[in-house]
C-alpha cells in the first residue's frame, strides 16, 4: 500500500500511486480550513466554462438533457478527489477516509463531520446513501459506470459500498464527478428525468447568485467546510471560444479553456507579465481510432502501414496549441511515467516509409488510384473528425497529405458536427477517426476503456464510448482482468508491460497526440495560478476539488 503524502512533485516523476493502488489502509487528509471568505475588495473572476451562446437553467447533475447549467461542481462535490497529476492517485474530500477489505469488494468511506449543505442541514450519511443508490435504482443515471450492488449506512458518518468482484478499479468514480453527492431533503421524490433543480442547495464554496440566459454568477457560501476560497464572486459569461480571445487579451476574461493555435505569440508575448497559456496533461490521448471490425483496418498489415506513413510531430506543427506526441502505448507519459515499459518510454509514431511499404506487401495490398487493393477488391479509405476543432482540421490535413505523399493513399476527409460525431463513432459508422483514448483514471481504466471486449458492440449499436475501435482479443481481455483483481503496483506494472505490447504492435488503435487541458489565464485581477510540473492541480472547473484548491489559493494582483 501506498501512504498518503501531502506536498508537491513535477510531473516527470509521477508515482505509483493510482486508483488501482489504493488497498485495504485507510487514507486520511484534503483540505480544511475555516468557514466563510477572504475578503478581496469585492473583485470577482469573471470565466468561460463551455463554449455556448445561452445558458439553460438547469443544475439537475443527473439529468439527461444536454443543455445545462454552467459549472455545477462549484456547487457540488465528491467523496474523493483524483489527482491526475499522478495517474489517478485518490485523496479524500468529502470523506475523510476510505478503506477496502482484504479483498477489493467492499470499500467502506469514512465522512467528514464538519460538512454542511448550503440551506444549513448537516450532511451525512443519508445523503450519500440517497445519491450511491439512486443510479442503481435508475441504472440509466449510471454516467459513472459503476458496478456495485449495495450500498448500506455503518452509521451517521459511514457508509459501506459492496462489489460482487473486485473493484480496486471503480475508486476513482466516485471522484471524476458523476457521483457527486446531491442532498436527500431537495431532491427525494423528483422526477429526475425532468426536473431541473433550479436552487440548488450543494456541500461546495459557493450558490448561485444570479442567473441569465447570457451569465451566470456564483457566490460564496457562508460555513462552508474547507478552507476559505479567495474569491467572493464568480461570472460565466456565455461565449464562443473565438469571442473569448479578444476578451482575455482585453482583461475582461480571466480564465479560459481555449485551444490556441501561436498563443505564445498572439496572447502570451502581449504581456507576458500577465497572459499565461497553459497546458495540463489529461493522462490520455488524441488517438487515431482503427474500426477493427470492417475491412481494411481489421487487417493489421492495414494498420501497421497507415501508421508508418505518418509522423505525429510533423501533424502536430500545423497547429501548435502546445501538445506533444503521444507515447504509442496510450499511456501518458507525463502522467504514467513509472508505468510505461522501458522499451517504449519516449516511444511517439514516426514515419518509416519503407516499413509502410513492407506491411502493405506483406498483407498482400497495392495501391490503385489511392485506394487499397487485394484480391480485386479496392478500400476506399475515409478518416473523420470533428468539425469545430481546428486543431484536428489541421492535423487530418497533415494525416491525409503524409499518407498521399509516402504510399499515394486517397485519405477522405469528413469532417463531422460535434452533435453527430459521437453517434456515429460510437455506433461504429467510420473507418478511421480522430477521438480520445486512455484517461487519468488509472492504468486498468484507461485500458479497459480502450479495448475491453466487454464492451465492444457489432456494428450500428452504441458502444457508449468504451471500446469504440471493436477490438475483441482474450488475451487483452485475460491481462485486464487480473489487472482489475489486484492493488498491487508492481503486479499492475507487469500487467500493464503486456497490454501495452498489445497496443504498440497490434495497433487497434494509434495514440498520436496528447491530450491536455488548454487553461488560458489573464492574470491582471488574480494571481496564484498553479503551475504545470509544480503543482498538484489543474486549474480547470470540470475538475471541482482541484478547481475549489485553485480559488483557495489565489489572491487579488497588487
Amino acid at each position: 500500500m501506498f501512504p498518503c503524502k501531502k506536498g508537491r512533485r513535477r510531473l516527470g516523476a509521477v508515482g505509483i500511486a493510482i486508483s488501482l493502488t489504493l488497498g485495504a489502509g485507510a487514507c486520511s487528509g484534503g483540505t480544511t480550513g475555516s468557514a466563510g471568505s477572504t475578503a478581496s475588495g469585492g473583485r470577482a473572476l469573471t470565466m468561460t466554462a463551455g463554449a455556448v451562446t445561452t445558458w439553460v437553467r438547469n443544475f439537475n447533475i443527473y439529468s439527461p438533457a444536454s443543455d445545462k447549467s454552467p459549472a455545477p461542481r462549484l456547487i457540488f462535490e465528491p467523496l474523493v478527489r483524483v489527482d491526475y497529476t499522478k495517474g489517478a492517485k485518490i485523496d479524500p474530500w468529502l470523506a475523510k477516509s476510505f478503506d477496502w477489505n482484504s479483498d477489493g469488494t467492499e470499500l467502506t468511506f469514512h465522512l467528514r463531520p464538519d460538512v454542511s449543505w448550503s440551506d444549513g442541514r448537516k450532511f451525512d450519511a443519508d445523503d450519500v446513501i440517497f445519491t450511491l443508490r439512486m443510479v442503481l435504482d435508475k441504472p440509466e443515471l449510471n454516467v459513472a459506470g459503476v458496478s456495485y450492488k449495495k450500498v448500506t449506512k455503518v452509521d451517521a458518518h459511514t457508509v459501506k459500498v459492496t462489489w460482487d468482484h473486485p473493484a480496486y478499479a471503480e475508486l476513482s468514480s466516485f471522484g471524476a464527478g458523476k457521483l457527486d453527492i446531491v442532498p436527500e431533503h431537495q431532491w427525494a421524490g423528483k422526477d429526475l428525468k425532468s426536473w431541473t433543480d433550479p436552487n440548488p442547495v450543494g456541500t461546495g464554496p459557493y450558490t448561485v447568485g444570479s442567473f441569465s440566459s447570457q451569465q451566470v454568477t456564483y457566490r460564496t457560501r457562508d460555513h462552508y467546510w474547507g478552507k476559505p476560497v479567495a474569491v467572493p464572486t464568480i461570472k460565466i459569461p456565455a461565449l464562443l471560444d473565438d469571442a473569448a480571445k479578444p476578451k482575455l487579451l482585453s482583461g475582461e476574461l480571466d480564465l479560459a479553456t481555449t485551444a490556441w493555435a501561436d498563443a505564445d505569440t498572439e496572447f502570451v508575448a502581449k504581456n507576458p507579465k500577465t497572459n499565461l497559456y497553459r497546458v495540463y496533461p489529461q493522462g490520455g490521448s488524441t488517438a487515431l481510432y482503427f474500426n477493427n471490425a470492417v475491412a481494411p483496418y481489421n487487417d493489421v498489415h492495414v494498420r501497421r502501414a497507415i501508421l508508418a506513413a505518418v509522423d505525429a510531430r510533423k501533424m502536430l506543427a500545423l497547429s501548435d496549441t502546445g501538445q506533444a506526441p503521444a507515447n504509442i502505448t496510450g499511456l501518458d507519459e507525463q502522467t504514467y511515467s513509472d508505468f510505461i515499459a522501458k522499451r517504449y518510454r519516449g516511444k511517439t509514431n514516426k514515419q518509416d516509409v519503407g516499413l509502410a511499404r513492407k506491411e502493405l506487401a506483406a498483407g498482400g495490398y497495392q495501391v490503385k488510384g489511392g485506394k487499397l487493393v487485394k484480391g480485386g477488391k479496392s478500400y476506399p479509405l475515409e478518416l473523420k473528425f470533428i468539425q469545430e476543432y481546428a486543431n484536428w482540421q489541421a492535423f487530418a490535413r497533415g494525416f491525409a497529405d503524409q499518407a498521399k505523399k509516402s504510399l499515394g493513399l486517397t485519405v477522405k476527409l469528413s469532417p463531422v458536427q460535434s452533435s453527430s460525431f459521437d453517434p456515429e463513432v460510437n455506433e461504429g459508422d467510420f473507418g478511421m477517426a480522430f477521438n480520445y483514448a486512455g484517461s487519468g483514471k488509472g492504468v486498468y481504466n484507461s485500458y479497459s476503456s480502450m479495448l475491453d471486449s466487454k464492451y465492444a458492440k457489432p456494428i450500428g449499436q452504441n458502444s457508449n464510448f468504451n471500446n469504440t475501435v471493436r477490438w475483441r482479443d482474450p488475451k487483452t481481455d485475460e491481462l485486464l482482468d487480473q489487472m482489475r483483481r489486484t492493488d498491487d503496483p508492481e503486479r499492475i506494472k507487469s500487467l500493464s508491460a503486456q497490454v501495452e505490447k498489445i497496443v504498440a504492435e497490434q495497433v487497434p488503435l494509434r495514440p498520436l497526440f496528447q491530450t491536455v487541458w488548454f487553461i488560458d489565464i489573464n492574470a491582471g485581477r488574480w494571481q496564484g495560478w498553479p503551475e504545470p510540473g509544480k503543482s498538484d492541480h489543474v486549474p480547470h472547473v470540470i475538475n471541482g476539488p482541484d478547481f475549489t484548491m485553485t480559488l483557495q489559493n489565489l489572491k487579488p494582483a497588487t
